[in-house]
């Protein structure tokens, strides 16, 4: 299939903004190709293309996001407080340690600072 420009030249119309390319990762990756004569048309339709894609990939991420929670919820609720939990201990430990590495820190310069006098 090939479009006009509205230069004159030609481009390949399908494929080449990388909306419906397997693998393209989480995103449909259309921002980092370009249309090969850089028509602004069919910029355009790439990125509603695009968009388009986005757009199917969030209703259904919607979608599994009510299922999971409604089969899942109570579960997951209780992970995430265990979760929340182990995080709030870890950083208290690392603000413990910090403040023994900072009191160290202290003390040897308060020993050097004798020495020079």
């Amino acid at each position: 299939m090939e479009n006009k420009c509205s230069s004159g030249g030609e481009c390949s119309g399908s494929g080449e903004h990388g909306c419906c390319e397997q693998g393209s990762g989480s995103h449909c990756g259309c921002e980092s190709k370009k249309s090969a004569c850089g028509c602004p048309i069919d910029k355009a339709v790439g990125m509603w293309e695009c968009a388009a894609h986005k757009a199917w990939k969030e209703v259904h991420v919607d979608l599994l996001k009510t299922k999971i929670m409604k089969a899942w919820g109570p579960q997951m609720e209780k992970t995430a407080d265990a979760v929340i939990e182990a995080m709030g201990i870890e950083w208290q430990a690392m603000m413990t340690q910090g403040k023994a590495k900072t009191d160290l820190k202290q003390k040897i310069a308060s020993i050097f600072a004798e020495n020079k006098k």
